[in-house]
């Protein structure tokens, strides 16, 4: 694309420069020719051609002239640059050498030597002359800058004009019937050119060098096929393997097919042009005609390259992009269908200047190259949208209902946008508007694809030299001498700055200074640069900052999700650190959008502290608690004593903590719920934090044994019972004590130390039936429990407890005979 930005700069120079051949005598031409050997003869020489240029300014100039003045404007920047840099340093050195010979002596004082009084002078008048030339040269810079702002106005204001200019719809009868009166002005013009055409190569050219010219085109004919046939044999259009071996084997065969597709026919068809433009047989008016076939050519070429390398029809294995087998076909035609009817618009227009037609045929022309984008705009959309329909209708609605929204689905609202856009536009009589935007939808496509194939290819090769488990990425880490996870964070840092870099570079190429029809300004100069009396549109100004407000949050969405995923995990950072780390940053972010916007629409930051002020009162009374939370929050991220996934027991729930937010922090219970607690409450509270210096947690379990019991077997099962299993620790070793000597029986607790405290109950469970299985196997019968009695008469309305040892079950009592006579 960068080939392709400076053929159209070129086209565009030499097709118009004919037309304005009076601009460039009266610049003077001699400011960019001459070296001044000295900084004053810079001065002067930038000084009389910035007044000339200033004069030019003043009456009304085209595109190519204002261009042509903005160019010479560089070497004459600089030789001013040239001519300062010689001169500060004699300045600095002048200086230090007057600052050496220290202050004038005072009135009273002792006069100072002659020498030295004449040394202090000459100084003096050096430091003042030197000072004087660096002034003069920053001015005649400050004078530069603002005639360079001005000429860019003048070009804003010039694009906006043709772009927002105004003509009879095509939908008038009038526009027809102007049309009609022009075609036969546009036939005699084809009839002169072809004469003109004709007569240039009979009486000019001559017989003699079109004989050598045919001669000369034949064996480069030949020459060309030979090449083909050998570039064929070793390997060029060769079909790949079924399916690539590897990643970098995908983006290297999308590669080669994007550059064979793109080079082959440019070169077949530019080797002709450039004999005929070496042997003199095209008209020196019809050169235009020339640049604009080869650069119809070139751009479908690149277009049919790209794409194919891309969308990879017919072999999905080789897509770079995860599309369905009918849609990425869709789209590579369609995207090559619009290519060719921006193509043949650029040619026809290129006809229609050199031949000079009417106006009304140049707006035929441009508008048939709206209407055709249009139609291939509609087409794409209402064949993917009726395959769509079709695949739902087949069977699996609730399939297509689940599947995943893709992050190309928002193009086809666009699209849709972009098609109405140019509707109204050509209804409305702005056909110069439809068409720059028919030309910038289809030449984003492409641009698109060569972004999708840039970032995959970076993708690509981070992964293979920077991976921590590739041969290359573990070659270069040990090359380099560091870890490879550390090696892996580098390139994941260094990719996202490269991805950065191709993101920026494609929108400059989208909205870049190139437009269609040979428009040399943007898309941004063509809507934010329309001024009503000097003043911008508090629309505009609204619609603008809108605009930078949704693009800064879905770039800091972007921008958030991959440093979440893809650094910090890479970063070696426990999971808290993490979301102490991304949180801050996210919070950065979204305060650096905010000042965006907000510079944008014209506030100045210094302001929002007057405000602040304003408000303060309103804060330490009605937002007190929420203020409070605020900065309890960056607390808990700054000193982090409750950290992501740390159990904690806090206001009576127990729970581990899953988000910390600036106002408020997330527990999720053991029994799946949730809990939202303020950070105050964290900060000013009391917080049992069972993992914040480790995980390890101590277990207590208390048996009772009948007294006949022998104590060191028991003592002995239980360790045993404790040492085989997995969760407890061994340094230190879990121990058992004879706790008391009961009522009931003999008392131990076995005591050890648990590696996670999130096994705590699990160990616990554990460790009772295990030693409860090996008392029954050994015969060691566990003492009964303390049974526990309820009081007939309770206290102060409470029931009371009291113990109660075991008793030994009572035989049955005798039920005494009834007497007669009574009921039972």
């Amino acid at each position: 694309m960068p080939a392709l930005r400076l053929i159209l700069a070129a086209l565009l120079v030499l097709g118009l420069a004919a037309s304005a051949p009076q601009a460039s005598a009266q610049v003077p031409g001699g400011a960019t020719s001459a070296a001044p050997g000295s900084a004053q003869a810079a001065i002067d020489t930038a000084r009389a051609y910035l007044d000339q240029v200033e004069a030019t300014l003043e009456r009304p100039l085209g595109e190519v002239e204002l261009t042509e003045l903005r160019n010479r404007l560089d070497p004459l920047r600089e030789s001013l640059s040239t001519a300062l840099a010689s001169v500060e340093p004699r300045l600095a050195e002048a200086r230090d050498r007057l600052n050496q010979l220290g202050p004038r002596p005072a009135d009273n004082a002792p006069p100072e030597a002659a020498e030295a009084r004449q040394h202090r002078e000459e100084q003096t008048r050096a430091v003042a002359e030197l000072d004087g030339r660096v002034r003069a040269l920053k001015v005649q810079q400050v004078r530069i800058e603002q005639i360079a702002e001005r000429i860019t106005d003048r070009r804003r204001q010039l694009f906006t004009a043709q772009l927002f200019e105004r003509s009879i719809p095509v939908v008038d009868p009038r526009f027809w019937m102007q049309l009609s009166e022009g075609l036969p002005t546009l036939g005699r013009a084809g009839q002169f050119l072809l004469e003109d055409w004709w007569h240039h190569l009979a009486d000019i050219a001559g017989a003699g060098r079109l004989a050598v010219a045919f001669a000369v085109g034949l064996l480069a004919a030949v020459f060309l096929f030979w090449a083909y046939r050998q570039a064929r044999r070793y390997g060029l259009y060769a079909t790949p393997a079924d399916v690539p071996a590897s990643k970098l084997a995908l983006v290297g065969a999308a590669i080669r097919t994007a550059l064979e597709r793109s080079i082959v026919l440019p070169i077949l068809v530019g080797v002709p042009l450039l004999i005929i433009q070496n042997f003199e047989l095209v008209l020196p008016r019809a050169q235009p005609i020339v640049g604009a076939v080869f650069t119809a050519v070139l751009v479908i070429a690149v277009t049919r390259g790209v794409m194919q390398g891309v969308m990879a029809p017919g072999a999905p294995a080789y897509r770079l992009v995860n599309l369905p087998d009918a849609f990425a076909e869709s789209v590579f035609s369609s995207t090559r269908a619009a290519v060719w009817v921006v193509a043949l618009g650029l040619v026809a227009l290129a006809f229609a200047r050199v031949m000079i037609a009417p106006f009304a045929v140049t707006v035929f022309i441009t508008s048939l190259t709206a209407i055709g984008v249009g139609v291939v705009i509609f087409l794409f959309l209402r064949s993917t949208m009726e395959r769509s329909v079709e695949e739902e209708d087949g069977g699996v609605p609730e399939a297509a209902a689940a599947a995943p929204r893709q992050p190309w689905a928002w193009t086809r609202p666009a699209l849709w946008l972009g098609l109405g856009i140019i509707a109204i536009a050509l209804i409305a009589g702005y056909t110069a508007l439809a068409a720059f935007l028919a030309s910038r939808i289809a030449a984003a496509v492409v641009i698109a694809a060569v972004t999708l194939m840039i970032l995959v290819l970076l993708d690509t090769v981070i992964a293979e030299w920077f991976g921590p488990t590739t041969v290359r990425g573990r070659s270069v880490s040990a090359a380099i001498g560091i870890r490879p996870d550390r090696l892996d964070l580098i390139g994941t840092l260094f990719g996202g700055f490269l991805h950065v870099v191709v993101l920026f570079g494609s929108a400059l190429a989208v909205f870049g200074p190139w437009g269609f029809g040979g428009a040399a300004a943007s898309l941004e100069d063509a809507f934010f640069g329309v001024r009503f009396a000097e003043v911008r549109s508090i629309g505009l100004t609204i619609a603008s900052a809108a605009l930078v407000l949704a693009i800064g949050l879905l770039a800091l969405r972007a921008a958030m999700a991959w440093f979440r995923e893809k650094v910090l995990p890479r970063s070696g950072m426990d999971s808290g650190l993490q979301n102490s780390v991304g949180t801050i940053v996210g919070y950065a972010g979204f305060a650096l959008v905010g000042g965006l916007v907000l510079r944008q629409i014209g506030l100045d930051l210094s302001n929002i502290t007057i405000i602040a002020g304003a408000l303060s009162v309103g804060i330490g009374f009605g937002l007190q608690s929420i203020v409070q939370n605020f900065v309890s929050g960056l607390i808990l991220l700054a000193e982090r004593p409750i950290r992501v996934g740390d159990s904690i027991v806090v206001k009576g729930e127990e729970g581990h903590v899953r988000k910390i937010s600036v106002r408020s922090t997330e527990i999720e219970t053991f029994d799946r719920a949730t809990v939202i607690l303020p950070n105050a409450e964290l900060i000013t509270g009391v917080v049992k934090n069972w993992t914040l210096s480790n995980t390890l947690s101590r277990i207590t379990i208390p048996v009772r044994v009948a007294y006949d019991s022998d104590p060191d077997l028991v003592r002995d099962l239980m360790i045993q019972a404790a040492c085989q299993n997995r969760y407890i620790v061994q340094d230190p070793p879990p121990r058992v004590f004879l706790m008391r000597f009961g009522d009931l029986g003999l008392e131990f607790e076995l005591r050890g130390v648990v590696t996670n405290v999130e096994y705590g109950l699990t160990t616990r469970s554990d460790l009772q039936l295990a030693i409860l299985n090996s008392f029954r196997k050994n015969g060691i019968i566990i003492a009964p429990p303390v049974q526990r009695v309820q009081t007939a008469e309770p206290e102060n309305g409470v029931p009371v407890e009291a113990e109660s040892l075991p008793q030994e079950p009572r035989p049955a009592e005798p039920t005494p005979p009834k007497e007669p006579g009574r009921k039972a």
